[in-house]
């Protein structure tokens, strides 16, 4: 009695196994077949694949110096920009003091070149029209002062 109640045991194990491994590997199919950028062949990395590189130097004026910090600044927003757009694996350092090297796998679009080479710019603007604000009545309606 005890023998069949170990095969039954073992059978109801393998047959939850096996509905386990259908399942997953429906889900698998299933996930490569909808989306359409979808494969079984991994993706290739830029030390493989092989990719773009860019240089990317500041424009100084007379007398300006470039320093570390604002090295590191521009490499931080560009790498932001860089994964903002969706390239993995890319590579974003400073080459000596003043260059900054931009390695992306493959062969990036146009707008993903076009956003590694923007510059971003702040621009000030005078105010033409200021008004004093009015004092808020508090919720109660009394005086908040």
């Amino acid at each position: 009695m005890s023998a069949s109640n170990t095969v039954k045991s073992a059978r109801k194990s393998l047959s939850w196994l096996l509905a386990i491994l259908v399942g997953l590997t429906g889900l698998i199919a299933v996930g490569s077949l909808s989306d359409e950028n979808a494969s079984f062949t991994p993706k290739l990395a830029l030390d493989l694949q092989g990719g773009t590189q860019v240089i990317l130097s500041p424009l100084l004026l007379d007398g300006q110096a470039v320093t570390p910090e604002q090295l590191d600044q521009a490499v931080s927003i560009i790498r932001q920009r860089v994964d903002a757009s969706g390239v993995s694996e890319s590579q974003v350092v400073t080459q000596g003091d003043r260059n900054i090297v931009v390695s992306i796998p493959g062969v990036p679009d146009e707008n993903t070149l076009a956003l590694i080479k923007a510059s971003a710019k702040l621009e000030f603007r005078a105010v033409l029209v200021t008004s004093v604000g009015a004092p808020s009545s508090s919720v109660d309606g009394t005086d908040p002062a």
